[in-house]
């Protein structure tokens, strides 16, 4: 078995086993070249060697590939890789009809209108491009999380203008699910898939199987005679339209079936509205008569009863002859006169009965005494008559017999694909089982229960096999042996142990480090990432073993790459309130630093108490980054608000002009020139951050609000991080927007 992390192509990595069938295991993988997981079919290794299956698996692919449409599962590659075929199909997120079948069945009325529409869906695309699906059932039916349900496995699909007649060779699908025509080994086309989906649909809303034997032989034979079961009995609650469908897709006769699956289809949509509703038209009830060779089979049967009647009666009839001939012959000695019986001690009574007794028995009908010959004349007749008729007996016994066996095989292989006939193996003849990646231990008990060995007959080495399991059986799955018969197998020894050299692989990148393990030994190291500053980013920085060291592919080689200096973080304080000095202090014990110092007056808050703090409180930020405080300088004091007049003043004298009055001199003292403040501009640098670990782009915009109004000082794809000094008047704010996310604010 191909192990999980194998590459297909060099671009299907395998992720997990998802299932396995009867040909083929299957395998979750990803697509690295579109990024995207699917499914990927692997034809068992047991069938490498076998052209039949091998063409049934790339007709499989073919099948499917001609589709496309919602409800079928695509196709999208299909490869060889050594010996190693397979498909690569969609991978759907979900699970198979029959798991949902038997943790939520019986379904409603209307989850399974909805389904089965979608499974008729898919078939009816099959079906427009002449395929015959054939092996229609809940296993081959996947239902998505998102609730999509797709038809699967075109495994024996055939073309419907190709060879439609089921074979032993062909008849591969579930007998639960066959048609009466694919039982019988007969013609299949269309309305077989019409039967397989009537009984999923009565599986899905009853839960139950609706013919089910201790043997698939059995199985198939209530296909072929027993009509479906009442669905009521199972589900009171299923809608009479739902039933009228089901029961009309299975019936026996594919003639009395829908012509369609579009008029199947046509059907479901009506009941989804019409629960109740009469419209499902169904066949003329005729006398059921049986297949053909039932018929012949009954037909032969009576002929053998009739002739064992005959020959009873015939010998009755002798009987009676018999009987009929001793009275007459002692009739006629008793007229005869005594002394003409001698009687002497050496007459031989027994001799003389047995030279009387010539009269043979005759087989023909008793007749009427006046008219009955005289056996004695009749007896060469008699002879030739009876031999004749004793011939006849047997000779129809017999080829009744080997007609009878003869056309119960026929039926049998024809149906099944099997030489056991209908009644199974031989009870002297065992199937060997498939021990091809068991332990030898395992293997061996598990044959003795069966009532055959295991014998180690070599072992070998070998990559995909640990030491001890068996790589291979020379007798293959499936065949038959007798009890106690010897099936030999080859066991591994494990991979064939190279000795190499450990390289040295410090300081190499990471990816190289891996490649170089991958191509010495076969198998990938362990790896482990961890913070280091003095260790460059994505280097390897310790390894084992050391350099130097022997290794092969079972050792473990384990490698530490640096993820580069660890980007510690902190929780900005609440300093707002605090003195200078001891929000200094505050911002230190949690490892920030003290930004820009600004003072401005406040009529509410103390002088020397900080007012506001360029980062939020409770915010996270790495260590080391700068808080800026805004001080408060106290009250502005009112003796201090008086404007100060011109240094002229002084030589000012009291002389006025004739334009002046008293009136206006007092107005020019008492309201002096204003002059306006000059306004004071501050730089301050800032550096952005990343938003988050591995972000190294993203666009930027910083607005600033200050005396001058607001502006846009960045807007722009920057690479991080990076620094910009920003310039503003009197008072203003910062304010950072990441990929249009705000980041952070700062006054200044």
């Amino acid at each position: 078995m191909l192990q999980i992390g194998t590459v297909l192509s060099d671009r299907y990595e395998l992720l997990e086993k998802i299932g396995s069938g009867g040909m083929a295991i299957v395998f979750r993988a990803k697509d690295r070249t579109l990024q995207r997981y699917v499914t990927v079919k692997i034809l068992r290794e047991e069938f490498i060697g076998d052209e039949e299956f091998k063409a049934r698996f790339r007709s499989e692919a073919l099948a499917a590939a001609k589709l496309s449409h919602t409800n079928i599962v695509r196709v999208y590659d299909v490869g060889q890789e050594g010996n190693v075929h397979f498909i690569v199909m969609e991978y759907v997120h979900g699970d198979t009809l029959k798991q949902a079948i038997k943790e939520k069945a019986p379904f409603d009325t209307k989850s399974t209108i909805n389904v089965s529409i979608q499974i008729a869906s898919g078939i009816e695309q099959a079906h427009k491009n002449h395929i015959i699906h054939r092996d229609i059932k809940p296993q081959n039916v996947l239902v998505g999380t998102d609730g999509i349900v797709k038809v699967t496995d075109f495994g024996i699909a055939r073309a419907a203008n190709g060879a439609t007649v089921t074979t032993s060779n062909t008849a591969m699908g579930s007998v639960h699910y066959f048609s009466p025509e694919q039982a019988r080994g007969g013609y299949v086309d269309e309305k077989s898939d019409i039967y397989s989906l009537g009984i999923t649909m009565f599986e899905m809303v009853t839960g139950q199987l609706p013919f089910q034997a201790n043997t698939s032989v059995a199985v198939a034979m209530k296909q072929i005679n027993e009509e479906l079961p009442d669905i009521r009995q199972f589900n009171p609650k299923v809608s009479s339209s739902l039933e009228m469908i089901i029961r009309k897709a299975t019936r026996k006769k594919a003639d009395e079936r829908y012509l369609t699956i579009d008029a199947m289809i046509q059907d479901l949509i009506k009941a989804r509205n019409e629960l109740n509703g009469n419209f499902v038209q169904q066949p003329v009830q005729r006398p059921s008569s049986p297949p053909p060779e039932i018929q012949y089979l009954s037909a032969v049967d009576n002929n053998r009863k009739q002739a064992e009647a005959e020959a009873r009666r015939i010998e009755q009839v002798r009987q009676q002859e018999e009987l009929a001939a001793a009275e007459e012959m002692m009739s006629r000695q008793e007229k005869q006169p005594i002394k003409n019986i001698r009687i002497s001690k050496d007459d031989d009574f027994e001799r003389e009965y047995e030279q009387v007794e010539p009269v043979r028995r005759s087989r023909r009908p008793k007749l009427d005494m006046q008219n009955r010959r005289n056996p004695r004349q009749e007896e060469g007749y008699e002879q030739s008559y009876d031999r004749g008729k004793e011939t006849k007996v047997v000779v129809a016994a017999v080829a009744t017999a080997l007609i009878i066996i003869a056309l119960i095989s026929a039926i049998g292989v024809k149906a099944f694909g099997t030489k056991a006939g209908l009644f199974g193996d031989s009870s002297d003849n065992i199937k060997v089982k498939s021990f091809v990646g068991m332990e030898l231990s395992a293997a061996q008990e598990l044959a003795e229960k069966d009532g055959y060995r295991v014998v180690q007959e070599k072992s070998v080495y070998n990559e995909k096999y640990a030491e001890g399991f068996i790589v291979e059986q020379s007798t293959p799955e499936n065949s038959e042996i007798k009890k106690g018969i010897e099936v030999g197998v080859t066991v591994s020894l494990g991979s064939e142990v190279v000795e190499e050299t450990m390289p040295d692989l410090l300081g190499d990148k990471g990816d190289v480090a891996i490649e170089k393990i991958k191509n010495l030994i076969g198998t990938e190291p362990k790896v482990s990432y961890e913070y280091d500053e003095d260790a460059e980013m994505d280097t390897v920085m310790e390894q084992n073993p050391v350099s130097g060291t022997k290794i092969t592919a079972d050792t473990t080689v384990r490698i530490v790459v640096s993820r580069g200096e660890e980007t510690k973080t902190t929780i900005v304080p609440r300093v707002e309130g605090l003195t200078q000095s001891r929000a200094e202090k505050a911002l230190k014990s949690s490892k920030l630093n003290v930004g820009d110092i600004t003072t401005t007056e406040s009529d509410t808050v103390e002088e020397g108490v900080v007012i506001t703090q360029t980062k939020e409180t409770g915010e996270e930020v790495p260590e080391g980054t700068e808080v800026g405080l805004v001080i408060s300088l106290g009250k502005k004091d009112k003796d201090t608000q008086q404007t100060e007049k011109p240094e002229n003043t002084e030589n000012t004298t009291n002389t006025t002009t004739p334009e002046q009055t008293p009136e206006n001199i007092d107005n020019e003292t008492q309201q002096p020139e204003q002059t306006q403040p000059a306004q004071k501009t501050k730089t301050k640098t800032y550096t952005v951050n990343p938003p988050a670990a591995g972000v190294t782009n993203a666009h930027i915009k910083i607005v600033k609000t200050d005396d001058n109004g607001e502006s846009v000082v960045l807007d722009e794809q920057r690479t991080l991080p990076f620094s910009v000094p920003i310039s503003g008047s009197g008072d203003g704010e910062i304010t950072c927007y990441i990929d249009g996310v705000q980041m952070w604010s700062d006054t200044f």
